[in-house]
């Protein structure tokens, strides 16, 4: 599990949200905190100041402050990771980048297609003092991908000791469509079997079917009704020439949800 929660910084307010949901989180996973900044030599003492003023304003436990002056923010990350396996990533996202399909900065998609560890996202929605929420939600869509982080989010639901709901989204027209065919069609068989198959480990896993033609929208409009619940979801990862390491639905539940997601790269999976 994670020992290290790592929150790359660039002296903008933007980048220091990410600060007070890295803090719980480490607090909540008794994780130490490293404050990362990539930053030419020349600014060195400009750095070390504005790390040091954000250690003592926001106290973040086992606080480490990091400055990489040989390498960009990606590298800078990466090569940090490379020492600290079992680190995570906490840092904002920009939402829409201009009118491309991107929906994260530069800096995020790139480190989320090169660095081999969960990113824990903050949106451009995030309401400061959320927090994690009252339960961690796994969306599912019939695809290996989806699935294969389900152990990843168990995992968290009993570190935070909260509830953990495995949710599917089904179009209602095409929902109305399949029932009223002859054969024998039940929505909820496909989410109720992942979710009983899991070791709960004493504690009930929750399963819904979100009905919505939108799926981000589906998840989105759950987790809200949650208040603000941790959402657990797969990146593409390498895929392919692809320069978005985000599929469409997470990279639009980043961006409209007020809570946070938990992302973690599923290169090597193969979709059902």
């Amino acid at each position: 599990m994670i020992d290290q929660v790592i929150v790359p910084l660039d002296g903008s307010e933007h980048a220091d949200r990410a600060l007070r949901p890295a803090i719980e989180v480490a607090r909540r996973l008794d994780a130490s905190v490293a404050l990362l900044r990539a930053i030419h030599p020349d600014d060195v003492d400009v750095a070390q100041q504005e790390l040091s003023s954000r250690r003592d304003e926001h106290e973040p436990p086992g606080a480490e402050l990091v400055i990489d002056t040989i390498r960009g923010p990606v590298s800078a990350i990466a090569a940090f990771v490379a020492e600290r396996p079992n680190s995570l990533v906490c840092m904002t996202t920009h939402g829409r980048s201009g009118l491309t399909r991107a929906f994260l900065g530069s800096v995020a998609e790139e480190a989320l297609r090169e660095v081999d560890v969960p990113f824990l996202l903050v949106g451009p929605q995030y309401v400061g003092g959320t927090g994690l929420g009252s339960c961690v939600i796994a969306p599912v869509d019939g695809s290996h991908r989806s699935e294969a982080v389900l152990p990843l989010a168990l995992e968290w639901a009993h570190r935070l000791e909260v509830p953990l709901w495995v949710v599917t989204v089904v179009d209602p027209a095409k929902m109305a469509k399949a029932s009223s065919s002859e054969s024998d069609f039940q929505e909820d068989i496909y989410v109720r079997r992942l979710a009983s198959s899991l070791p709960s480990g004493g504690r009930e896993v929750e399963w819904e079917v979100l009905h919505d033609a939108d799926p981000a929208t589906g998840i989105t409009d759950f987790t809200e009704a949650r208040h603000g619940g941790l959402v657990v979801m797969a990146t593409h990862g390498r895929s392919g020439l692809s320069r978005v390491a985000l599929g469409s639905v997470a990279s639009r539940v980043v961006r409209e949800h007020s809570g946070l997601t938990l992302v973690t790269r599923s290169a090597d999976l193969a979709d059902g």
